[in-house]
């Protein structure tokens, strides 16, 4: 019997990145069956943060150190495949007006694609992360501080109950309350007031939920267990007194270079006083008795994530499928709109370079919820739908995604609005503007409800131009779907192509 284990293949390896507000978290993990295997971790103190200004703006060292830590990442992970590299980053790059500079820079050095994601889409992963290795079957709670931002989620098993991020961090409260790292009384009480100003937006919603068990996760809240936990072989929670008492303890000393206490690690002084700040407020006014730190958070979620949509278990379709319920979508409609925009897209996506699965993905998702508008006002309602889908909290889209797919259903009829070239980084403004053709197309022929395809009969597509092959007599039948056509020849010149109309 060969009891030899099988090699792993370069599909068997799977990564995830934390590009986070005070340090980068790098993952590796390997696929074991329906399971993922962690093989290896790394942490590295960027501290991004540090960089961002009152005007939000990214300093150079800031985006020197960043990009340098991604350089040398890359010649470490030059053995895992693309598709099973996943990069995303928080607070500070949602934050930073210039944050194109730094993905621009970061894509000559790092070979992978670095997805900016929304807070709420932060906290989401970070309780699939805790979620998945604490199978507790009971409401809990999971806090995580990070550099910039604090997210709070509570949810049972997998399933999330209510969510929030709030713009408070360990680095950013240290910035704005203990400049040049000087610790008092007056400091304390500042950052603490501030904290619970903050927490007081969530304190109703949250209360009501209920939980029976709070975990936190990440630097801060780690930094604090190892401190009460120092002295003790088996680790416990922590209390609302102990961090009362480590307050006491830091405020003997002037200056976080000069803080010495037993379990606090060197690259930890600079934010703890912050860090100890945030979590005081945060466990009075959520009435807090003890929390249990967790060693696993947002990129051991990121990894379960793309084991799961391996499954075919797909976040995104998920989201879709419950924004059609939540806002009465004629589904029928939709598909029949579907099947013109699918035959549309199958016939050019390859001239037109349509083939990375994302534009099919954003194309079927905007057709899918283009009427979402219309349970507002049936007036305007392409531009209702693109505030809800601007503003809704799309879990599984990242924050480019969620502005494209926006973009598309706000722009599927009348005049169309150019986005803002900057905003681009994974995706291509000229392939979005394809796909919206394809869209405003795909509703202008079916806006009187019919149910059939068969008067599309060829769709013919260059660098430049459209040209659909259309049955004459069923033209003829719909005078207003041909002026209509007339007017969107107009549309598309302005955008620079042509869109040409044949008879038969």
């Amino acid at each position: 019997m060969n009891n030899t284990a099988k090699p792993s293949s370069n599909t068997d390896y799977f990564a995830a990145l934390d590009i986070g507000s005070n340090s980068f978290h790098y993952v590796l993990a390997r696929q074991v069956g329906d399971h993922l295997q962690i093989l290896h971790g790394e942490k590295y103190q960027v501290q991004l943060a540090q960089g961002l200004d009152s005007n939000n703006l990214l300093s150079a060292s800031a985006l020197s150190r960043g990009v340098s830590t991604l350089a040398h990442l890359a010649t470490t992970t030059t053995h895992i495949q693309a598709s099973n590299f996943r990069a995303v980053a928080t607070f500070t790059l949602r934050q930073a007006k210039n944050s194109a500079a730094f993905l621009k820079a970061a894509r000559k050095v790092f070979p992978f694609n670095i997805e900016v994601i929304s807070g709420h889409e932060e906290a989401r992963l970070i309780y699939q992360g805790v979620a998945h290795y604490l199978q507790n079957d009971i409401q809990q709670l999971v806090l995580d501080i990070g550099g910039g931002s604090t997210e709070c989620v509570i949810g049972k098993k997998d399933k999330i109950q209510t969510l929030d991020s709030l713009n408070m961090g360990c680095v950013s409260y240290q910035k704005q309350f203990f400049p040049n790292h000087i610790i008092c009384k007056k400091a304390f009480k500042q950052a603490i007031l501030s904290a619970k100003h903050e927490v007081d937006a969530i304190v109703k919603r949250f209360k009501k939920q209920q939980w029976q068990h709070v975990v936190g996760t990440s630097g801060t809240i780690k930094a604090i267990s190892r401190i009460v936990n120092y002295h003790h072989e088996i680790q416990r929670p922590f209390t609302l007194q102990d961090l009362l008492t480590i307050k006491q303890q830091l405020l003997t000393f002037n200056h976080s270079d000069d803080i010495v206490i037993d379990g606090l690690k060197e690259n930890r002084k600079a934010v703890i006083c912050s860090g100890v700040a945030i979590l005081i407020a945060l466990m009075e006014r959520l009435e807090i008795s003890e929390i249990e730190y967790c060693q696993y958070a947002l990129r051991e979620g990121v990894l379960f994530e793309q084991l799961e949509n391996l499954k075919h278990n797909n976040v995104r379709l998920r989201t879709i499928s419950n924004l059609i319920e939540r806002f009465n979508i004629d589904k029928l409609h939709a598909s029949h709109v579907n099947s013109i925009a699918m035959k549309m897209f199958n016939q050019v996506s390859q001239v037109w370079q349509l083939t990375d699965a994302i534009y099919h993905e954003l194309l079927q998702s905007a057709i899918q919820l283009h009427e979402i508008g219309m349970d507002i006002n049936a007036s305007g309602y392409h531009k209702h739908g693109q505030y809800i889908l601007e503003q809704a909290d799309l879990a599984g889209f990242n924050q480019e995604q969620q502005k494209a797919l926006a973009w598309l259903v706000g722009n599927q009829r009348k005049k169309i609005t150019q986005a803002e070239s900057d905003i681009w980084y994974l995706l291509s403004e000229d392939k979005l503007l394809k796909l919206c053709m394809i869209v405003r197309i795909s509703v202008l022929l079916t806006q009187q409800r019919h149910h059939d395809d068969q008067f599309l009969s060829q769709v013919i597509a260059d660098k430049k131009s459209l040209t659909l092959t259309l049955d004459k007599q069923w033209l003829q039948e719909r005078p207003i779907i041909d002026t209509e056509l007339f007017y969107e020849q107009q549309n598309c010149k302005k955008c620079g192509y042509q869109l040409l109309i044949n008879q038969r």
